[in-house]
């Protein structure tokens, strides 16, 4: 008498895509995975752009176009990730910002204060710096050019070290980008 297998339950995935499950994949989906690949790019841009800086330009200056039908948009590649790209990062932080306002660490408003006198001090103190380097100069009108922290990097440095970090202190660190850039956006419109 001959048994045949059992049929493993329905998964609803396929037999295809449990096989692309690699370590790259699951290193890439942490935090840390994230990371180190925003920092690798970072010095392979340092490097490159050091090494030959106008083949690093002719990059930025490349023109891509989409086109549906007789209407399209072709700008070149620094609009592309400034204006889509960033857009998209922003997105996804102020996601995270809100969740941790619903769900998160920020649940109590009272825990709103510290992150954000924190967020308007950081700005603050390169700024005043800046001003007083730049006293008397006709360069002290880009101020608002110190203000603002990079919130990429941030939350990368946080991403590195953040699983031993407790989550008030990550909650603390998000708020604190968000608020920097919300602000700095502001600034950079109205100034």
């Amino acid at each position: 008498m001959t048994t045949e297998p059992a049929v493993a339950p329905f998964s609803g995935r396929t037999a295809w895509a449990r096989s692309l499950e690699t370590p790259l994949r699951n290193f890439l989906r942490t935090e840390t995975g994230s990371a180190a690949v925003l920092l690798a790019a970072t010095v392979a841009a340092l490097v490159w752009a050091n090494a030959d800086s106008s083949s690093y330009q002719r990059v930025w200056d490349t023109v891509l176009s989409v086109r549906i039908g007789g209407r399209g948009i072709s700008e070149d590649l620094r609009y592309w990730v400034n204006s889509g790209l960033m857009a998209f990062f922003f997105f996804v932080v102020g996601l995270e910002a809100r969740r941790e306002f619903d769900l998160g660490e920020l649940r109590e408003r009272r825990r709103f204060a510290l992150p954000l006198a924190a967020g308007l001090a950081g700005m603050a103190v390169p700024v005043a710096i800046y001003l007083a380097a730049n006293a008397g100069r006709s360069s002290a009108h880009g101020w608002g050019t110190a203000m603002s922290t990079d919130t990429a990097f941030a939350l990368g440095v946080l991403a590195l070290v953040g699983p031993r970090l407790p989550d008030r202190l990550r909650a603390f660190m998000l708020t604190v980008s968000v608020v920097d850039d919300v602000v700095a956006m502001i600034v950079i419109a109205t100034v």
